[in-house]
């Protein structure tokens, strides 16, 4: 029989094979995830109301207390910066398409001013990047 560290060192050894594992299985999805997903909108926001009513998502918060909750979260820090590295693509088109707005955004305001003019340009900023949100994502 193992010890729990025994099986602990197993659980991580494992990580290599789990992983490709998973890719795999991602990869090999034939269905339609999307619309899988949203169709059970509804399923997910009636147990959310339910784990609020009964209780149950409170008690799970506060069995994990602020201080498991930032030990959870520290010992995954390395995954915060894995995800900028795999997002690191997207946000590079993102930000092509912000920054390219905002430029032509920019030159078609009228010069700085007083303080009522300035307020005018930034609201002006505002509207057209607004106008523009729906261009804008990635």
């Amino acid at each position: 029989m193992k010890t729990p560290q025994q099986a602990a060192e197993a659980w991580v050894a494992s990580a290599g094979r789990a992983a490709t594992n998973w890719a795999a299985g991602v990869q090999g999805y034939q269905g339609d995830w999307a619309n899988a997903t949203t169709s059970q909108q509804a399923v997910m926001q009636n147990n959310w109301q339910q784990a609020v009513a009964n209780g149950s998502w409170a008690r799970g918060v506060q069995n994990v207390g602020t201080q498991g909750w930032k030990s959870a979260t520290q010992a995954r820090s390395s995954n915060f910066t894995t995800g900028f590295q795999a997002g690191a693509a997207k946000q590079a088109t993102a930000i092509a398409k912000i920054l390219q707005a905002e430029a032509s955004i920019v030159a078609a305001l009228p010069p700085r001013g007083t303080f009522e003019q300035n307020v005018q340009r930034s609201v002006a900023v505002q509207t057209a990047l607004h106008a523009q949100k729906g261009n804008l994502g990635a």
